[in-house]
């Protein structure tokens, strides 16, 4: 097991939210570290991510991936760094590697038996010692631009280290989409362009910027390699292609004089033409500043130490899915939301489920705010788009809650923030919009029944809802027909915009009211199954028998209870609760089937294939902990009791953020919150990780309930 020790050495104070760093011992052993990740972001949908150990487990692990057209159009441009240090006739290595061979994997060189310690807060730092050195890197990602800085310490601290000191810095880089590979022979088209402070690698449009800094400058000697069969254990599992060559440009090289006891310096690297002109230590600062400002605002007054601490680690934890996005012609005015780290671009519903977490609660108005207009300048007819697409930023819309949501956020937007004229000018028109084109019918089967006012979407085929998961022509759970969340939205939807609509539009808030009123209706006397106390999880459309219930138990109906205007009475919504809880609720998430459904899957494992039909079949995701602890809130009228049982709830997942071990395997990232658990866990076989290590929706919903909890 990794034990991530919180780093409280920054402040000296263990109750202040600014204290947030976390290290890892290098006596815990290669395995562990391996499957410890962590994740730099620059604000710009790029980032930097890779294990304690320091060897690259995906693909996407990586000292810079930047976002060439943000947040998206990413490209993975320095991969990793070979350093060396030759010294007293020995030879240390403070690299690792794993590549690919007959037999298992092997890993090669043997940087990582040195490690001493490795931290993570706004920058990641790795400290080795070997033959009478200490040897240290820092890596930064430069906020606003594609751009990381790479700082190194050589210390002599022993006599073994007398004379000359050599160190050789090899950079290895790919220019590649970031979810692709290259192999020497398909990719083959590197320029290199060496001048004495550094060089230039290009590779079709993309280029490289190497370049030495610091105290004392670094020569750059151009000459060019290929490295073999680099092995991504972690893509392997998933039944992916995980192997690859890497190119070299050539090396850095400094030598440290027998009368040197210690030297620092810098390698700068950036895409693009924007170059760093902070150094690694200014910039770092400034991150940290700027994380110990976002969690500060974040905690609410009179908060215990303990609640002070884990929301104001959630709060610099969410920062890293906000990010800058790009206009049509190249301009960065726009706000949008990761959905999660390392594959995922920007997604409408993800990031209308974390936008009242990720931005309200912290007193992020302004950017979300600019985040909403984004999304409906960006919407057609009536639909806010599902994602946009990672090589190109083009939208797609396949999706029915997106556009639900977007109401929703822009209500809670309104609520928070009470800006009247902002409201009106810039979001009523699309949130009526929105209402008008489900009302009337839109794109994929998204339609108003005219007979009981209940919102139908998609066909068998169709993968519109939050459980969308899709592979080589199968829809695992396509719940088409008219699906519970959905209905709960668009009654909650319609409560809040009538009541969101100004006052000079009395007949619209009463159309909504009066709408609200029949879909109401429709949704109890459709979805509540009074023999087992829980709601259907949809209603689907037949030839010849009509609508006919699903009558799987899911999480799904939580939304009915959860949301501010709920069509339950007070006893249904007690029963929902109930039922999610005693069949659903597992520590670090919430399944997505009931265990006693023959479907269901209990483990995340395997293929892609495999993983995508566990998706929704019993994986437990953190993020629906929200939900149900908003819902145990709202049963028990938010008094002390429900307030601390709601608490109950979020404190395995939000602990384990701060203080947890994190099992020895992959998908654990430090300061994050993964996407997926197992459905299932024991004493010995705990609930493991899965899918993305690093989740907006997973972060953000605990950050929201968690404030509910505290502030409310």
């Amino acid at each position: 097991m990794t034990r991530a020790v919180p780093d409280e050495r920054r402040t000296g104070k263990p109750d202040d939210p600014a204290g947030a760093g976390w290290r890892y011992d290098g006596a815990q052993g290669y395995a562990a570290l391996r499957g410890q990740e962590w994740l730099l972001t620059n604000g710009l949908g790029g980032f930097a991510m890779g294990t304690a150990a320091g060897v690259a487990t995906r693909r996407y692990h990586a000292l810079l991936i930047g976002a060439t057209t943000p947040p998206v159009g990413r490209i993975a441009a320095l991969n990793a760094v070979s350093e060396r240090v030759e010294v007293g006739g020995g030879r240390y290595d403070f690299s690792t590697f794993e590549f690919n061979s007959r037999a298992q994997p092997v890993s090669h060189p043997d940087g990582a038996s040195r490690l001493v310690r490795f931290e993570v807060d706004e920058s990641a730092r790795w400290v080795y010692s070997a033959g009478g050195l200490e040897f240290t890197r820092e890596l930064v990602l430069f906020a606003g631009i594609n751009a990381a800085g790479l700082r190194y310490g050589v210390k002599r601290t022993g006599a073994a280290a007398k004379g000359e000191a050599r160190l050789t810095i090899r950079p290895l880089v790919s220019l590649r989409d970031f979810h692709e590979l290259i192999r020497r022979g398909r990719a083959d088209n590197f320029g290199v362009q060496a001048s004495a402070p550094g060089v230039t690698i290009v590779r079709e449009e993309h280029r490289l910027h190497l370049e030495s800094r610091g105290e004392r400058a670094m020569a750059f000697v151009h000459e060019e390699q290929w490295w073999y069969d680099f092995f991504y254990g972690e893509d392997a599992q998933r039944g992916q292609e995980c192997v690859e060559d890497l190119f070299s440009p050539g090396h850095f090289e400094v030598v440290l004089n027998p009368g040197q006891d210690s030297v620092s310096l810098e390698i700068a690297a950036w895409m693009g033409a924007e170059k760093p002109t902070r150094d690694v230590e200014a910039e770092s600062s400034a991150q940290r500043a700027r994380g110990e400002a976002i969690a500060a605002a974040a905690v609410p007054a009179g908060a215990g130490a303990k609640e002070r601490q884990l929301i104001g680690t959630l709060a610099r934890s969410a920062d890293a899915f906000v990010v800058a996005k790009q206009d049509r012609v190249g301009v960065l005015k726009g706000v949008s939301t990761i959905a999660g780290y390392p594959w995922f671009s920007d997604w409408g519903r993800d990031t209308f489920i974390s936008l009242p977490g990720l931005l309200l609660v912290t007193g992020r108005f302004d950017e979300a705010r600019r985040e909403l207009e984004s999304f409906a300048r960006a919407r057609r007819n009536g639909i806010i788009p599902n994602v946009f697409r990672d090589q190109t930023g083009e939208p797609e819309f396949n999706t029915v809650d997106a556009s639900l949501w977007f109401v929703h956020a822009a209500c809670r937007w309104l609520e928070a923030t009470g800006d009247r004229a902002g409201f009106d000018s810039l979001l009523l028109d699309a949130c009526v919009d929105v209402v008008q084109a489900y009302r009337r019918g839109t794109d994929f089967n998204i339609a108003m029944d005219p007979m009981d006012k209940l919102i139908t979407a998609g066909t068998n085929a169709t993968q519109l809802t939050w459980m969308d998961a899709r592979r080589d022509g199968v829809t695992f759970t396509p719940r088409h027909g008219k699906a519970v969340e959905i209905n709960a939205l668009w009654y909650n939807a319609l409560r809040s915009l009538a009541a969101a609509v100004p006052v000079n539009k009395g007949t619209l808030a009463a159309d909504l009211h009066d709408l609200a009123s029949a879909v109401g209706r429709s949704f109890t006397g459709k979805f509540w199954d009074a023999g087992r106390g829980c709601l259907h999880d949809c209603l689907t459309p037949t030839d010849s028998a009509g609508w006919v219930p699903d009558s799987s138990v899911r999480p799904n109906q939580i939304f009915a209870v959860s949301l501010p205007h709920s069509p339950l009475s007070a006893a249904q919504q007690r029963a929902v609760v109930e039922c999610v809880r005693s069949r659903l609720l597992t520590p670090m998430g919430v399944r997505t089937l009931d265990p006693a459904d023959p479907r269901y899957r209990g483990r995340y494992r395997g293929s892609l294939f495999e993983r995508d039909g566990a998706y929704h079949q019993g994986t437990a995701w953190p993020w629906l902990l929200g939900p149900v602890a908003e819902a145990v809130l709202r049963v028990g009228g938010f008094s002390a009791a429900a307030k601390q049982d709601a608490m109950k709830i979020l404190e395995p997942i939000v602990t384990q953020l701060r203080h947890g071990a994190a099992a020895a395997c992959a998908g654990t990232c430090a300061g994050q919150i993964a996407e997926v658990y197992d459905g299932d866990g024991t004493d010995n076989s705990p609930q493991q990780a899965g899918g993305c290590p690093a989740q907006a929706w997973s972060v953000a919903e605990a950050l929201r309930v968690m404030k509910m909890i505290v502030g409310g």
